[in-house]
């Protein structure tokens, strides 16, 4: 196992760090709702729009700037998305108004999705043969942040306002790192699918490819779900601290990084498609029994769902590039944003059900979610790799 990541290029450790610093953002905004409600004395659905628009200018966007990736790399727009992630997410826990803060998480967002198809796509060509090893390393890094990003800024939230200026620290440094080693990167030989050595457009959307993004928005908004509502749950709902409240999250997305790095390797040795299945539909049994245990089965619950889910995520990820290998860019925006952020629709449709039903019911939905994605899943066809064109040089 040493000897496994000990082969992986330093190139793929920087770039996994660098999405861990980009995603602390998304991970602290859950903790930020409990402050944003009590600062502006928003509604449950006024919350989860936050979730939506941020979700949405991190995700939909995806697609494009992956497109645009394929077509040309453009290795600084990963230090540029790791910036302002961070840097906007610090501005909405400064600004005077809920206006303000939708537009602040919204330019967050942007940043994220600045970031992401190009490092998915970088991490995957330097992966060589094993993309599930590649894939998984970079969704962990990203697992990693979600899960200190809450832990991060809930101590934070606890201190002086001052202090909160130290949130964005870390994506200032890891931003500076990248400019020190950007050349490295710029000087990567590309793949080249044509004589041009401009990616083409040929995604046929067939089946398999819209069974695949159906799972992943399923998915996501079991997540999205999972993770915008159980903090406010036990803070606002059963009137628990709000660090209780963050520790869950914590213990949620953390427990996440094990399962990405365990769903990519496996996807490798067995199919992504077996791994998804054996994964996505166990966790409507565990959110059912989430609502009737508590005590310390409330961690190790809702730990066992963030591993299912995160395998589920890192064999998604790897199926769509190998669906699509002449768009890795856009393969990787469609997984890691598209469908994600349209299934942060669904999360919007469910603070409408908080408020007008309880929070209770929320997770009695999202318990039948895993169902549709695994029947999703059954329509899914693994396509046989393609042989490495071009040796990867260690960067």
């Amino acid at each position: 196992m040493f000897r496994a990541v000990k082969s992986v290029p330093y190139s793929i450790w920087l770039i996994t760090c660098a999405h861990a610093v980009t995603d602390l953002s998304s991970g602290a905004l859950f903790v930020a709702l409990p402050f944003f409600k009590v600062k502006f004395g928003l509604s449950y659905a006024e919350l989860t729009a936050i979730v939506l628009l941020q979700n949405l200018t991190s995700s939909v966007s995806q697609p494009i700037f992956g497109y645009l990736s394929d077509r040309k790399s453009r290795p600084w727009w990963i230090p540029l998305g790791c910036f302002i992630s961070g840097a906007m997410l610090l501005g909405s826990l400064l600004v005077p108004s809920y206006s303000l803060v939708l537009l602040c998480t919204a330019v967050s967002g942007l940043g994220s999705a600045v970031f992401h198809p190009e490092g998915a796509k970088m991490v995957n060509w330097l992966s060589g043969r094993s993309k599930g090893k590649g894939a998984s390393l970079f969704a962990a890094g990203g697992n990693i942040g979600f899960a200190l990003g809450s832990l991060f800024l809930g101590a934070l939230l606890a201190g002086d306002t001052a202090i909160l200026y130290l949130f964005a620290l870390p994506n200032v440094a890891i931003g500076i790192l990248l400019l020190w080693t950007l050349d490295r990167f710029s000087r990567l030989p590309q793949q080249k699918e044509n004589g041009t050595g401009k990616a083409e457009i040929a995604v046929s959307l067939n089946l398999p490819l819209l069974a695949l993004l159906g799972m992943v928005l399923t998915r996501a908004t079991v997540n999205s779900g999972i993770s915008t509502f159980v903090p406010l749950y036990y803070t606002s709902f059963l009137h628990g601290s709000s660090a209780y409240g963050a520790s869950l999250l914590t213990v949620y997305l953390a427990a996440g990084a094990a399962g990405t790095l365990l769903g990519g390797p496996l996807s490798d040795r067995y199919g992504s498609k077996k791994v998804m299945l054996y994964s996505i539909l166990p966790v409507a049994a565990l959110l059912y029994l989430f609502k009737i245990l508590g005590g310390v089965w409330t961690f190790i619950l809702l730990a066992i769902i963030s591993i299912l889910l995160a395998a589920t995520f890192t064999s998604s990820l790897v199926m769509a590039q190998k669906m699509m290998p002449g768009n890795i860019g856009m393969a990787s925006g469609l997984t890691l944003g598209f469908s994600i952020g349209l299934g942060a629709m669904g999360v919007l449709a469910l603070g409408h059900v908080a408020d007008s039903a309880g929070l209770s019911w929320v997770f009695s939905l999202l318990a039948v979610l895993p169902v549709i994605g695994f029947l999703l899943t059954l329509f899914v066809r693994e396509p046989e790799d393609l042989p490495e064109k071009h040796p990867v040089p260690e960067v």
